[in-house]
């Protein structure tokens, strides 16, 4: 049975977004960049931009002095993921397996499928039909045999346009297109084998596909094998699905932005509160700490930090919280929102400790924590979240 791969995407997903956002930004010039670093580079542009001659990669001060009316907007990444669940949603109902390869664009294994949903190109028209209706996105869409072919279609046409390459033609769909067509050559590790290609005049696939291997591994060594496959449309890697690892995470948004260091502690300890609780009732503990701050121009930090040993209890966490909370607090700028997260979820473990390392005292106020945690679990439950929470965290 051939592989039937189907590709989604919206293009620069990130200045749609915007404008879906801001309908003002329709009709001028946009680009994406970090607007709190020197020297910064384009990630995305609009189309009035790229035909404005703007491109991604530019730096900012370059792209203003080419085109003086670009408005430049901060990446926002919480936009962004809420655009790719709400995207999840319509790619799930259609394939079993499925891979985010980039914000807003997703390979679809749709292999075998055909009964339920028809031939790969019907799936794909389906997906594109529903992401505008419900959520005002245009997207592109490439079927083909391998995730190859279907990616390098995508590429080659403009939002709500579909490209079915037939399984067979996959050479003669590859032979006339530039090399800087192909998605791995735009990783920085290949920037030498692009080199390379332009020194010896290797301009499009069709040339690289017509030159013989042991010529090419004289060129390119390692690489030969693989820009060989490539030129001819041959990809026999899989669509990954993500790996699942289960997480519990709570976040804060600030209305308005928050400075005050006391406030965002006790709004932080009040969801770590939420959490561990949330982890007894499971009978669980967690091994690892994550925590997230998104300041008022969406720049965003994370700080990691290994729970040993593992717990569920806010006492041995939350001098872990503090401390991740001022290593990240790295700008005097007001927070937009905070993001706590556990993971390494294990089973609660009921044998204590054979040999106790801390002192009598210690143990007391630790158990006197515990049992305090545990009164509190027993107060939220019957009485309701507000019933009692921070004294700071007001």
């Amino acid at each position: 049975m051939d592989r039937q791969i189907v590709c989604f995407a919206i293009p620069a997903v990130e200045v749609a977004l915007a404008q879906l956002n801001d309908p003002r930004l329709g009709t001028r010039p946009v680009a994406i960049a970090s607007l709190n670093k020197a020297c910064a580079l384009i990630r995305e542009v609009s189309s009035e931009a790229a035909q404005a001659g703007l491109a991604a990669g530019m730096s900012v001060d370059h792209a203003r002095r080419v085109c003086p009316p670009l408005q430049v907007l901060a990446p926002n990444p919480a936009r962004v993921r809420t655009a790719n669940e709400s995207l999840l949603k319509v790619v799930a109902r259609y394939a079993p397996v499925w891979e985010l390869f980039h914000p807003g664009s997703f390979l679809m294994d749709v292999t075998g499928t055909g009964r339920l949903f028809g031939p790969a190109c019907d799936v794909a028209a389906k997906v594109q039909q529903e992401v505008l209706e419900q959520y005002r996105l245009d997207g592109v869409a490439g079927v083909g045999s391998n995730k190859l072919i279907a990616q390098t279609a995508a590429m080659l046409i403009q939002p709500s346009e579909l490209y079915d390459v037939r399984p067979g033609s996959e050479e003669v769909f590859m032979s006339p297109l530039p090399v800087g067509t192909l998605p791995g050559l735009r990783r920085p590790c290949m920037r030498k084998v692009v080199h390379r290609l332009d020194d010896l005049n290797l301009c499009t696939l069709g040339d690289v596909a017509a030159s013989p291997l042991d010529a090419l591994e004289v060129a390119f060594h390692d690489y030969a094998g693989s820009l060989s496959r490539w030129a001819q449309g041959i990809d026999s890697l899989p669509v990954l699905p993500p790996t699942v690892h289960p997480t519990v995470e709570e976040t804060i948004l600030f209305e308005p932005d928050e400075i005050d260091d006391p406030v965002l502690i006790g709004r932080m300890l009040n969801a770590l509160q939420r959490l561990c609780r949330t982890l007894r009732s499971q009978r669980r503990v967690c091994g690892r700490l994550s925590l997230t701050i998104r300041y008022s121009d969406q720049s965003e930090v994370t700080k990691h930090e290994r729970i040993q040993p593992e717990t569920c209890w806010e006492c041995d966490v939350s001098p872990l919280v503090i401390s991740l909370f001022y290593k990240s607090m790295r700008r005097r700028i007001r927070l937009r929102a905070l993001t706590l997260s556990m993971s390494g979820l294990t089973g609660y473990a009921e044998q204590a400790s054979l040999f106790e390392t801390r002192s009598l005292e210690a143990q007391r106020q630790q158990d006197r924590a515990k049992k305090l945690a545990v009164a509190l679990d027993t107060i939220h439950a019957r009485y309701g979240e507000q019933s009692i929470y921070y004294g700071r965290s007001v």
